[in-house]
């Protein structure tokens, strides 16, 4: 498989070292030179607009009470579950549900401590089972796209599929562009098919599509000259394994699996989320995921954001509300009639410190650029820095900004897909004898952190403990303490701190050379917005303007034209914004450590 360059090499200091994905073993060649070429893409001109479906209409009853009712009355989650779609899902011979998802759907219950309930369903019947309230999820490749979400939530994904192109290895061509005005198989019906339609829609490029009732069918054709490419399900043509074939780098597109739920029904949603989130970080998922994929290796990093205080959240199924919450007024509601959209989550005070209005800037023109796409005026409020969210869930903010997402938190308001990422890092005096690595913090060494975030103090000395090193503990007053202990007097060895602090650190005191201490692991957390309470029409809008300015570049533009003396600490590669369900891109081919 070609590796695909990072996208963002140049414009965050996050310090983790990602490698790069490896992929299932093809027998197809990769086609083209050098990297892939990005797809152009279509900006969020205006609010996604729903395609006619024929489904049924969900009852008053369960329009009212969320599916966490289900669980509470019965101690089971009714699970919908395709019983043949092996390896995610099907039933064995010994008559149990068996699969990659089946398994993960387990293990979610018993951190939500219930039972699990499969009941089978089609893809005919799925739908009607899950809006008629006889399940309460669904299972089995079910697909996060725009269309579903007119219907259903989604969990974090916990696996993607790619739709990807084949040619006859030698053709020349080397991006999908190429194959213009060509004649390309497709299984009718099928994921490949909708995946190009789409794509000719967004890049305004056309092609003929010809459909094949079987995949051998629709490779057969192009084997035999009828067609030009085939475009197909990545896992699905590597076990067809054909020869003299090649892959063209680009992905079409890729598909993000996850549990679906009613629409609305965040009540159960977030518990679940944070069963999957607590799963990644325990490297559960990642072992459920060794099983079924030995050959795959899934950057979970890209999929599954974890919020903060996911471990320290001990509601259980009978402390969340069965209601389905609703926002009084929609946000949509002011965008369609023109109105201002307030915005929260902002310092622009320069007394503030700086650590405090770093991000001002990125914040500002995304939501600047947003309201530009929706056609809509973006007022800031001042002084918000640390009350966006409760602005938000009081009604004083339309939106919030900045946003760290908690798990104690999520009850009032719902978080965006992430669009930058922060950690915890220890900083220390490049080429001293401590930035070799954490293990270098022995007896006679000290570590300090910030008086005014104890919780970090608390953190550090969990951390030393657990990797039983024996630093002194440190508390530093002010950056200028910072200064003089760790640099001029040398009686501090490192700090430990955010790495958005450490990086306004380094910026007000650029005359001194600093080190990330490697090899020191903590998980990403990402910096989010947050939005009214189940206003799922509105969140819908910000996810996936958010994921349009990911792919066409204007995430990127926006930090490079705000911090572009921001330097990158040595060998550190980061994750992009926004792991957007639409096609993550290069983000998915960065590994975690």
């Amino acid at each position: 498989m070609m590796k695909a360059k990072p996208l963002f090499v140049t414009c965050l200091l996050i310090a983790c070292a990602f490698g790069l994905l490896v992929m299932s073993p093809l027998t197809f060649a990769q086609s083209g030179q050098g990297q892939p070429t990005p797809t152009p893409q279509v900006g969020t001109l205006v609010p996604p607009t729903p395609i006619t479906v024929a489904t049924p209409t969900p009852t008053p009853q369960t329009a009212a009470v969320s599916g966490i009712r289900t669980l509470q009355d019965t101690g089971k989650i009714r699970v919908g579950v395709r019983y043949n779609v092996p390896p995610f899902s099907w039933l064995d011979d010994k008559g149990e549900v068996n699969g990659y998802e089946a398994e993960l759907m387990r293990a979610i219950a018993v951190d939500l401590k219930v039972e699990v309930e499969f009941v089978q369903v089609t893809a005919e019947t799925q739908l009607q089972a899950l809006l008629s309230g006889r399940v309460d999820v669904l299972i089995g490749e079910q697909i996060h796209t725009r269309d579903g979400e007119q219907w259903m939530e989604y969990s974090h994904p916990y696996y993607y599929n790619e739709q990807r192109m084949v040619i006859r290895q030698g053709d020349p061509y080397g991006r999908i562009a190429d194959l213009a005005n060509h004649r390309v198989s497709v299984i009718a019906g099928s994921r490949g098919e909708e995946a190009m339609g789409l794509w000719m829609a967004q890049t305004g490029t056309g092609m003929e599509l010809v459909r094949y009732l079987t995949q051998d069918d629709a490779l057969d054709a192009l084997a035999n000259g009828e067609v030009a490419a085939m475009v197909g399900e990545l896992d699905d043509l590597s076990r067809a394994g054909r020869q003299n074939m090649s892959l063209i780098g680009e992905v079409v597109r890729f598909d993000f699996y996850a549990i679906a739920f009613r629409r609305h029904d965040v009540n159960l949603r977030n518990p679940v989320n944070r069963a999957i989130q607590r799963l990644y970080a325990s490297g559960r998922v990642k072992e459920i995921a060794g099983k079924w994929f030995p050959d795959k290796d899934i950057n979970f990093a890209a999929l599954i954001p974890v919020y903060d205080n996911f471990d320290g959240d001990t509601r259980e199924v009978k402390d969340f509300p069965p209601d389905i919450p609703s926002p009084n007024q929609s946000v949509m509601d002011k965008i369609r009639n023109g109105e201002a959209i307030t915005v929260a989550g902002v310092s622009l005070n320069d007394t503030d410190p700086l650590y405090k209005r770093f991000l001002d800037p990125l914040n500002r023109e995304i939501m600047y650029e947003m309201g530009r796409r929706w056609g809509v005026t973006i007022v800031f409020l001042p002084d918000t820095a640390d009350t966006g969210v409760d602005l938000v869930a009081n009604g004083q903010a339309d939106i919030a900004v900045n946003v760290r997402p908690r798990w104690d938190g999520a009850d009032r308001a719902d978080y965006s897909l992430p669009y930058h990422y922060h950690k915890h890092q220890i900083l220390v005096v490049k080429d001293g004898r401590y930035d070799g690595g954490i293990s270098s913090f022995r007896g006679g060494s000290w570590i300090g952190y910030y008086e005014d975030t104890p919780a970090d103090g608390e953190r550090l000395e969990f951390l030393v403990d657990f990797l039983r090193i024996s630093p002194a503990i440190y508390r530093f007053i002010s950056n200028q303490q910072v200064i003089e202990e760790i640099f001029d007097q040398r009686n501090v060895d490192g700090i430990f701190a955010d790495s958005i602090r450490l990086q306004a650190l380094t910026i007000e005191y650029p005359r001194n050379a600093w080190a990330v201490l490697p090899n020191f692991e903590d998980l990403f957390r990402p910096i989010v917005m947050a939005t009214p309470r189940n206003d799922a029409d509105f969140l819908t809008l910000v996810n996936w303007t958010l994921a349009d300015m990911y792919r066409d570049g204007t995430l990127t533009n926006i930090w490079t034209a705000n911090y572009p003396a921001v330097p990158l600490f040595p060998g550190q590669d980061v994750p992009p914004f926004v792991p957007d369900w639409a096609g993550v891109g290069d983000f998915l081919y960065q590994s975690e450590q």
